[in-house]
């Protein structure tokens, strides 16, 4: 196995409640409980799949973790949290909203599960 059950568990709850905490705290536009339910759901969705297609296909060598160095593991986590959270804001969620809130919203979740992967 690629990355552990225990890993996907621990990088998605620990993303997901620091992207919402941040962009609560610090965007009053995100406040919104059906946009950060979205963005949770979102970014569970795509850490999970990117995690889970990683497991599938084997892809032992994206997984070179260290604490200076960001591996294309971690890098995905942040791309797929951020491509499905854009998707769900975007087309379910919040259909009328300016995309470059939707894609900012996305972007810190994303740029925070990346984060969060590297060193978990």
């Amino acid at each position: 196995m690629v990355v552990g059950l225990d890993e996907i568990v621990v990088v998605t709850i620990v993303s997901i409640v620091l992207s919402i905490g941040v962009l609560a705290a610090l965007w009053p536009w995100a406040r919104d409980p059906r946009r950060l339910v979205a963005l949770a759901v979102g970014m569970m969705v795509g850490i999970i799949a990117w995690n889970v297609m990683l497991n599938l296909t084997g892809a032992v060598a994206m997984n070179v973790d260290s604490a200076y160095r960001v591996s294309g593991q971690d890098v995905g986590s942040g791309v797929f949290a951020l491509a499905v959270a854009c998707l769900v804001l975007g087309l379910v969620a919040d259909r009328d909203a300016k995309a470059g809130q939707v894609v900012g919203m996305a972007a810190i979740a994303g740029l925070i599960t990346l984060i969060v992967d590297l060193f978990a």
